[in-house]
């Protein structure tokens, strides 16, 4: 047998890197104020007094008040580190904004429940809304709507690329490569009778765009043959580029679209994404050479990629998957809303229930311990 490692943007938070759907909105709009601030004061002579402090983006307008020491106002937005904290602060502050992609609105105020996935499928309802209102302009309000995602595909994928690059800690390995590498064990399999044995092969379906899982890989490979897939590509390689939009083609509105004549409407739909590269064609290979379990670190597995997840889970070659939740600070953990969230990959809900191995033969993922930094 082999193993599928999906790693997710929770393995990439554990290791320091502030790449969460919350962490990025707040840079985008603590960036936008700043720059608000520094062209009002270029202008400040030809301005009037209410908007002396004012910026426009793509995706976003900021102006901001003189009621307040502005200097002290932006010194203390730069400190929040919660989004909530910062809407408070701005409010109080005078500094309004004009959100020009309305997702980026909704977004902001559902921050507390919001993931990457969430973000993704926010798109994909504003899209399947403007088809379903038609009119005369519903091809320029899907055109619109694209360019902004455009937009903010790009400031992530800079974002990133910048996160990345902050990280100087190098992290104790052994843990996490204990449980990549570790036996296929019998009580995790009901599906067959198997005997306990160690995996094949490893494949790391990775779907973080940072390199931070690389150095693991190349841990495992002294164990055991494994390779790494940069499923939604990589912002490390130009020929592999990050792919980022909606990917449930099983979505009924979805299946609407196959009956329109817009193109437009499949432009941020991750199938055609997975075309440009071999990844998916190398995914679906691996799938098909072997009996395999999955193992799941940090990934929210939300409907945003039920696609490939239905491929994966109901697989006849998969006969495991097994979850390393993530355990909170207060003692709680996320282990029940995973399985929520797996419950809606799965059309069989009976090989759900005997593929998913059960809370008390799980455990939760392993924190990265900091060896050595070199900062």
């Amino acid at each position: 047998m082999n193993r599928l490692i999906i790693i997710g943007n929770g393995f990439d938070l554990a290791h320091g890197l502030k790449t969460s759907y919350h962490d990025f909105i707040l840079y985008y709009l603590k960036d936008n104020i700043i720059k608000a601030f520094n062209e009002g004061v270029k202008k400040s002579y030809n301005q009037p007094y209410r908007s002396l402090y004012h910026h426009r983006h793509d995706m976003l307008e900021v102006s901001i008040s003189v009621e307040y020491d502005i200097y002290q106002s932006i010194e203390l937005i730069s400190k929040t580190s919660k989004i909530k904290d910062f809407v408070e602060l701005t409010d109080k502050r005078g500094i309004s904004f004009n959100y020009i992609f309305k997702i980026l609105e909704i977004g902001v105020h559902k921050f507390s429940k919001y993931n990457w996935v969430d973000f993704e499928i926010e798109y994909f309802k504003e899209l399947a809304s403007i088809k379903t209102k038609g009119g005369y302009d519903i091809d320029k309000n899907i055109e619109e709507l694209n360019v902004h995602f455009d937009n903010f595909k790009a400031l992530l994928e800079s974002y990133l690329k910048a996160q990345q690059g902050l990280l100087k800690t190098t992290f104790d390995r052994k843990l996490l490569c204990d449980c990549f590498c570790e036996d296929i064990l019998d009580i995790d399999v009901d599906l067959e009778t198997i005997a306990s044995q160690p995996p094949k092969r490893l494949l790391f379906l990775n779907f973080n765009y940072t390199n931070i899982l690389e150095p693991y890989v190349k841990e495992c490979r002294k164990r055991i043959h494994s390779d790494i897939n940069y499923i939604h590509g990589s912002v490390n390689d130009e020929n592999n580029p990050p792919i980022f939009g909606f990917g449930d083609e099983f979505n009924k509105k979805y299946k609407e679209f196959e009956d329109e004549g817009n193109n437009e409407l499949f432009k941020h739909i991750k199938s055609f994404g997975y075309l440009k590269t071999n990844n998916y064609s190398d995914l679906t290979r691996f799938l098909e050479i072997d009996k395999f379990q999955v193992q799941i670190y940090g990934h929210s597995c939300g409907l945003s990629d039920r696609t490939m997840f239905k491929e994966i889970f109901e697989h006849v070659n998969c006969l495991s998957v097994k979850l390393f939740y993530h355990l909170k600070e207060d003692g709680s953990d996320d282990y029940t809303d995973k399985t929520y969230e797996l419950y809606r990959h799965f059309s069989d809900k009976n090989s759900m229930r005997k593929k998913i191995v059960d809370k008390q033969k799980s455990r939760a993922m392993p924190q990265p311990i900091q060896t050595i930094s070199n900062v």
